[in-house]
């Protein structure tokens, strides 16, 4: 909650500064490739704190500046340059010393998703947006006066708040959930045994509905056992898809979407953030694992 709040603060802070007007005037091209104008600034922030960008995105859609499908857009085509980042930050330095050359077939098949996704929603984006003016002719001046930080505290203070005040209940509901033995019912699904999987594979798989992190060490087991490259690659990509499915998409996605945007906003953000993402991860298990 705390990292939220900062999230807040520091986004009110940028707005009232002046800061995201600047950033958006200095990516104002990116508006060409098929994102909305006020929001180009959104993929720079996401690559910072997603949570700072939403807290941007979810401002401007109040205040009526924004559509939904012009945040969809934005949201979705900033992935694509989130997983590079992932990529040289975690799946280099730290997977790719575990795991060897299978590493790069993961990143290869994972990245090919959001190519796939950046590059159909801005084909949608550069249609939608075609004719619209990208340039701006105003000279825009950071303001750091302590009117506006202060004023920039207080409505991030606010927003926190409410956003709480939204957060808190269903926050509740999945704690509860965890605590009852829901999630751990759903992630013994009989669906692992049709999958003709040993022991050791359904033991990588329920590990990595909680932690893929964690179930990764069991793949270098698995690995050293000699198993085929695609059944390994089937497992991470099945425990991924089932991670976000049955774990993060409603113990933190949720929450923290329906804390920011509307119900329906954060409802069809959650399918194409969570939703797509988890059916391509199973999908492509699936097909490795049935060859």
């Amino acid at each position: 909650m705390v990292s939220i709040t900062f999230g807040y603060i520091l986004a009110e802070i940028l707005s009232e500064t002046n800061l995201i007007k600047l950033i958006g005037d200095r990516t104002s091209g990116i508006a060409k490739l098929g994102i909305h104008p006020a929001l180009t600034p959104i993929p720079a922030l996401y690559l910072v704190s997603p949570r700072v960008a939403h807290a941007n995105a979810s401002a401007l859609l109040k205040e009526g500046l924004i559509e939904p499908t012009d945040l969809y857009i934005a949201i979705l085509a900033s992935n694509l340059s989130l997983r590079v980042m992932y990529i040289y930050r975690y799946y280099l330095p730290v997977l790719l010393p575990l795991l060897g050359i299978i590493t790069l077939y993961f990143i290869g098949l994972r990245i090919l998703f959001d190519f796939i996704l950046a590059f159909v929603v801005l084909m949608i984006g550069r249609r939608r947006y075609r004719g619209v003016d990208t340039n701006s002719n105003k000279r825009i001046k950071p303001d750091f006066s302590g009117k506006a930080l202060k004023n920039g505290l207080i409505k991030g203070l606010k927003a926190s708040l409410n956003f709480a005040l939204r957060f808190t209940p269903l926050f509740m509901l999945v704690v509860f959930m965890l605590d009852s033995g829901i999630s751990d019912s759903l992630a013994l699904s009989p669906l692992l045994k049709k999958l003709d999987l040993d022991s050791l594979a359904i033991t990588y798989i329920t590990t990595a509905i909680f932690s893929p992190r964690a179930a990764y060490g069991i793949a270098k087991v698995m690995l050293s056992y000699n198993y085929p490259m695609r059944k390994v690659l089937g497992c991470m990509f099945l425990g991924n898809g089932l991670f976000i499915l049955l774990n993060e998409s409603w113990a933190r996605i949720l929450p923290f979407y329906s804390g920011i945007y509307p119900r329906e906003v954060a409802l069809r953000l959650l399918f194409l953030q969570a939703g797509l993402s988890s059916l391509y991860n199973i999908l492509l298990a699936i097909t490795l694992l049935k060859l």
